[in-house]
């Protein structure tokens, strides 16, 4: 029986650590300034669908709620449409030029086209909190039981299903496939919640490489726990992938072999600004890296244990928000702690998104926020 956690600041020790306390006076070497905002009246705003958050395409914002709609929303904020896909929705859309897929809270994935006409719905097997990979022919969704199911995209078709052994417990939220050019061919590449990396054939969905990042251990169910929540970071012909209780690793794409590996227990997925690494700890310390030795650069402590998002990299800037509503902004050179600025009263497990020149943060209010950087 697969027994889903929801990690609360746990440290390896499996006690939970107390969030530090936000200071009375926020930094304000930069503004957050509120360009637009909605409330979108989502009133099944579950905690449990709580990763919903905003899909950008073109000049185009799609904006997921639990109770099962879509809200469009241009650069300026307006609302364009506002449609009922159905009862409930558990993941962000996968959008491209001509459709998208949306994941139902009852386990169906629905293609539609850019008018939200049906086109067919596939049952999984499980919940998916992640969105979909699209290709021009397939369609990848994987579920928070590790299975990853390969539908032909113009019939909707199951073609191949990959699943391996899970441990009894696992943190809810998964990875998503990515696409990769191997030596084999091309491949998605995923994280597994038993602390694997695997990169499959999108032809029949066999095993091309596969890399072990973290082995349990310990004596409690937490202590034990290894899963690669992350999504890959690809860049050039390298990999980056880090594992919750295991490493940050570079994988060479095309033969699976490991290039360099450091220690690094983590469930948010590596970013990167061309020059250098960004990543967010399991203790919530955002570190900088070299991506040629994975060398430290510098460590900011100042959000320990307040389960930061992922981390967005925007104009010399990061971003990220934590579970009590806040966002917070660094400097990407230095780690400076630029400013923060509270989004949502009753919190937020989205990851900030890039739209328009600014961010879009998505809250459990079901509020909406546009924002921008202003440097002195």
């Amino acid at each position: 029986m697969l027994i889903l956690l929801t990690l609360t600041a746990c440290a390896n020790s499996g006690i939970k650590e107390a969030p530090v306390a936000m200071p009375a006076q926020l930094p304000s070497a930069a503004e957050l300034r509120v360009d637009w905002w909605h409330l979108l009246g989502d009133e099944q705003g579950r905690r449990a669908f709580g990763q919903l958050r905003p899909s950008v395409y073109g000049a185009t914002a799609y904006v997921p709620l639990a109770s099962g709609q879509v809200v469009e929303l241009d650069a300026a904020g307006t609302i364009v449409r506002q449609t009922q896909v159905s009862d409930s929705l558990s993941a962000p859309l996968a959008v491209d030029a001509q459709q998208m897929v949306a994941i139902t809270g009852d386990g169906l994935a629905l293609l539609l086209d850019r008018d939200y006409q049906q086109l067919w719905a596939f049952k999984l097997n499980a919940l998916a909190t992640e969105p979909a990979l699209l290709t021009p022919d397939r369609v990848f969704i994987q579920t928070i039981d590790g299975r990853l199911s390969a539908i032909e995209r113009i019939t909707g078709r199951l073609l191949w299903v990959f699943q391996d052994a899970e441990p009894d417990l696992t943190l809810t939220g998964t990875s998503g496939p990515e696409l990769i050019r191997t030596s084999s061919g091309e491949a998605v590449v995923t994280g597994l919640a038993n602390g694997k990396i695997v990169a499959l054939s999108t032809v029949d969905g066999s095993v091309i490489w596969e890399y072990r990042l973290a082995r349990a251990s310990g004596k409690t169910d937490i202590s034990r726990l290894v899963d690669v929540d992350a999504h890959v970071t690809l860049i050039d012909d390298r990999l980056f992938v880090t594992g919750y209780q295991g490493d940050l690793v570079a994988i060479e794409t095309a033969t699976g072999r490991v290039l360099q590996a450091t220690g690094f227990s983590s469930y948010r997925a590596i970013q990167t600004d061309g020059q250098w690494l960004f990543g967010v700890n399991a203790q919530s310390h955002v570190v900088a890296l070299d991506p040629l030795d994975l060398s430290i650069i510098w460590t900011a402590t100042d959000f320990e244990y307040r389960q930061l998002s992922e981390l967005l990299v925007q104009d010399g800037a990061l971003y990220a928000a934590d579970r009590q509503g806040f966002l917070h902004v660094l400097d990407s050179q230095t780690g400076q702690w630029l400013t923060s600025r509270h989004i949502d009263w009753r919190g937020t497990n989205s990851d900030p998104v890039a739209f328009a020149d600014g961010v879009l943060l998505q809250g459990y209010s079901t509020r909406v926020k546009s924002l921008q950087l202003i440097r002195p």
